[in-house]
């Protein structure tokens, strides 16, 4: 293996050109494949229970597994580089890119929104904003405000990073250009750490240890963006096929929790329970 680019953004580049390619069809496969699992999944538990929020998480690894794709067709163009796949080879990345951040920010939207959820006579329903039985609370209003603020801030953020990359991609030079994608790399990281801190704290709440792989799934993408993060600055083929093993270990065990959700013939399941504040 060897580093064929020192400013790189599509990180299989780091490969031979000769294996590059097989690499990454195989990783494309896979990951769609598992993507297409949950999805699926998340997808019937949302039409059995109604909750909207719970759109989010279907929809997000949708468009993860969507990204995975422009991945792919980036080391393409990348490949058969000229003035024209120059400019292919960069929009497929930031779409690749900017489709792994929207899915993961609409799956922390899922953890965001599931306090807008209560219960009454047994039964859940969403609460409206600025619900009145906590306009009184300055505290609570302030939450609620923040609720409708922050999904549109997180939603947003790789939208406008990635529009300011593609306008400006005349004006940076490949090191500024790659540079820049570290910071929704970053941003990741952060949408990560906080769906990892959700669901630890509702695995808490649940004091169920079967919950245990919630978690685990999240830490294992959130090693897997810091990888990415690692091999971008010491062009590390290591650290990228670390981040490959941590991103498909993580989806591969969602994958496993749902098989085993289904098998006790539980349509809600686990997974579906966890995204719920336990009341």
């Amino acid at each position: 293996m060897t580093v064929s680019d020192t400013d790189i953004l599509n990180a299989f580049t780091l490969f031979d050109p000769s294996i590059a390619a097989s690499y990454s069809i195989l990783v494309t496969i896979a990951s769609i494949f598992l993507c297409s699992i949950i999805s699926v999944y998340f997808f019937k538990t949302y039409r059995f229970s109604g909750f909207g929020y719970l759109l989010g998480l279907p929809t997000g690894f949708t468009l993860l597994g969507i990204s995975f794709v422009f991945e792919h067709l980036s080391l393409i163009s990348y490949s058969n580089y000229s003035s024209t796949s120059s400019f292919l080879y960069t929009a497929f990345f930031w779409i690749q890119l900017t489709l792994q951040s929207e899915g993961l920010a609409l799956i922390s939207l899922s953890y965001m929104l599931k306090n807008r959820v209560e219960f009454v006579n047994g039964l859940k329903v969403s609460k409206p904003f600025l619900y009145l039985s906590n306009i009184k609370s300055s505290a609570n209003r302030l939450r609620d405000i923040l609720l409708v603020i922050v999904p549109m801030v997180v939603i947003s953020v790789p939208l406008m990073i990635t529009i300011s990359a593609l306008f400006v991609q005349p004006v940076l030079n490949d090191t500024e250009l790659a540079d820049l994608s570290i910071y929704i790399r970053i941003f990741n990281i952060v949408i990560l750490g906080y769906i990892l801190r959700a669901s630890l704290k509702s695995l808490v709440k649940a004091a169920n240890v079967k919950l245990l792989y919630v978690p685990a799934v999240f830490g294992l993408l959130w090693l897997e963006q810091y990888s990415l993060i690692t091999s971008y600055f010491d062009n590390s083929p290591s650290a990228f096929i670390g981040s490959i093993f941590a991103g498909l270990a993580g989806l591969t065990l969602f994958v496993y929790a749902i098989r085993r959700a289904l098998a006790k013939a539980s349509i809600s399941g686990d997974v579906e329970i966890e995204t719920r504040e336990e009341t």
